[in-house]
């Protein structure tokens, strides 16, 4: 058995930071503190325990019956096709009414504030306790950085607030103000954590850190560039940086065996990932302690109804020659079969979505859509979802206590970082490539990214951009598919209306499906694409360029504080 790493949520919510009764709605935000500071902070176990705390922070696989947030999480991207539509992805959600309706929520904040204005007091090396602080300093960074993502301007707060305090009613801090603070505190914590061969088993290190900062640093020099706020630069520069220290200092390497039919497929269905050198942070869970039912819903779960991937995503995988769909009369077959859709691709394709009669799909020979009698969770698009499965009776009979390792930072993560900054700096050349992507490319057994021979694709989603850019990005759609990275790339490319692009299924073949009757259990366009959302979703999906960047705040917000504005166009 795998040794257990994952570090458990202690008693800390109840007896460190536990809400106490009172009607004051800001209670809810900013709860009050059971602490007595005379009988805390006295050694190293009392910082461990509290940062212990934080680290239900990372999501990872949910428990119990919850879906996972990392396969879910392109439910409201152009990724996937859940059968009940992403209200997101349709631009049909509104403005909250209450906050805990929304994300606007500050108690994770104020955790991470109380520990940093009191840790100082504990009686113990200074490298020790300052070691813990960068732990809380890159969950602080982390939580604003999802903020920020979610509503632009937020309140930035470095003092743990009580329901008198002032800042409560303060308006919010600008984007500018809120990510230089931002970028402050993930370089401080990379200054205080520990090296990568000091640090304890699964606890935050230096090395996690210049991973979240190099996530942190292109979204917002990516976003700033094309949405036209200033110094864009000094972001991706700080990207570049952050992602050249992680692949300089050699500590990480692409999982590669040399089987291109698998290798991509085992970072997502291992039951200890251990040892795998591409983990920089992974979580883990164990028998008895901590589990998860993602492997159990793909398989066909009573929750997998509706788990299904977009023809868009599937269109986006390169022929096996390198070469776009579009360009490959040579090794592309037509879309006339799902079969022959997904032959001579990319071999990260059928590690990602279910070839007809193979793995999860052995017994019923092919995808169960809409209407097909075949007893598994419904695929509305026909597009069966792989990654993340275990072929594993033992896993599957595990049900919501499975022990499926998440995936929170990959060193292909840092690799794709390097090369799409370096991009958008006009400093990418072909050693970049061949020092990043082509590392990947290497491992799916797919030829390397040229420069010299790169052809624009004549059905590329971002056809005004430069061929390297717009293949940099393709090749981070695909080799983080479903790993809930898509909806963010495109809000931070100002691409949001690649969202009403109409959701589309496989070619349906009656042949292949004599009970499913057209019109009555599925729709399908003109040239025979299935259509899940025609019925539902008559009108197609919406995305307005002029407010759904940002989410609306709750009402309740701009009623208990007049100092705060609307998102604009809310």
């Amino acid at each position: 058995m795998k040794k257990y790493k994952y570090i458990t949520n202690t008693l800390l919510g109840i007896i460190l930071l536990g809400v106490c009764s009172c009607n004051n709605d800001f209670m809810d935000r900013y709860p009050t503190t059971s602490i007595s500071d005379e009988n805390f902070w006295n050694s190293e176990k009392d910082l461990e325990i509290y940062c212990n705390g934080l680290y239900t922070f990372i999501e990872g696989h949910a428990s119990g019956h919850t879906k996972s947030p990392l396969l879910t999480g392109d439910n409201q991207s152009d990724n996937m096709a859940p059968q009940d539509y992403n209200i997101i992805a349709a631009g049909e959600h509104v403005v909250p009414a209450k906050s805990g309706d929304s994300d606007w929520n500050w108690t994770f904040t104020r955790k991470c504030n109380y520990f940093l204005n009191r840790y100082q007091k504990t009686p113990i090396k200074e490298n020790v306790k300052d070691a813990y602080a960068g732990e809380v300093m890159f969950f602080k960074a982390w939580d604003y950085f999802k903020k920020v993502k979610r509503y632009g301007d937020v309140p930035w707060i470095s003092k743990d607030l009580n329901v008198d305090s002032e800042e409560l009613y303060g308006p919010r801090d600008s984007r500018i103000i809120v990510m230089d603070s931002v970028l402050h505190c993930i370089n401080w914590a990379i200054s205080k954590l520990p090296a990568y061969e000091k640090a304890s088993p699964n606890r935050i290190n230096r090395d996690v850190a210049l991973a979240l900062k190099a996530r942190i640093c292109l979204h917002e020099g990516t976003f700033r560039k094309y949405h036209g706020i200033e110094n864009h630069e000094k972001f991706l520069k700080e990207a570049m940086t952050a992602a050249n220290t992680l692949i300089t200092e050699k500590h990480y390497s692409v999982y590669n065996t040399g089987d291109p039919e698998w290798d991509y497929r085992t970072l997502f269905c291992s039951l200890d990932l251990k040892g795998n050198p591409e983990m920089i942070y992974y979580k883990v869970y164990e028998l008895g302690l901590l589990g998860n039912r993602t492997s159990n819903f793909i398989e066909g779960g009573e929750a997998n109804l509706g788990f299904s991937v977009s023809k868009s995503l599937i269109e986006s995988y390169l022929c096996k020659c390198g070469k776009p769909i579009s360009l490959c009369k040579e090794h592309y077959l037509g879309d006339d079969s799902i079969q022959s859709e997904l032959l001579n691709r990319d071999p990260r394709l059928t590690q990602t979505v279910c070839y007809p009669g193979k793995d999860l799909q052995r017994e019923t020979l092919k995808p169960s859509i809409p209407g097909s009698n075949i007893a598994t969770g419904v695929i509305p698009t026909g597009y069966q979802i792989i990654k993340y499965w275990v072929d594993d009776r033992e896993e599957y009979l595990r049900y919501q206590n499975g022990i499926l390792d998440a995936p929170i930072f990959r060193y292909a993560e840092t690799l794709l970082i390097y090369a799409e900054a370096a991009a958008e700096l006009n400093l990418c050349d072909q050693n970049v490539l061949d020092n990043t992507i082509n590392l990947l490319r290497k491992r799916a057994g797919m030829p390397d990214m040229r420069i010299e021979t790169l052809e624009k694709d004549p059905a590329s989603d971002f056809p005004e951009l430069p061929v390297l850019i717009d293949e940099i990005r393709r090749e981070r759609r695909v080799e983080f598919a479903l790993e809930a990275m898509r909806y963010d790339d495109l809000m931070r490319w100002k691409a949001g209306k690649l969202l009403e692009k109409t959701v589309r299924g496989m070619k349906f073949v009656q042949s292949q499906y004599p009970t499913v009757v057209v019109g009555k259990h599925i729709d399908i366009d003109e040239n025979g694409y299935i259509l899940p959302y025609k019925k539902i979703l008559p009108n197609g999906r919406k995305f307005d360029e002029s407010k759904h960047y940002y989410f609306p705040l709750p009402t309740e917000e701009l009623v208990l504080n007049s100092n705060l504005k609307q998102n604009p166009n809310w």
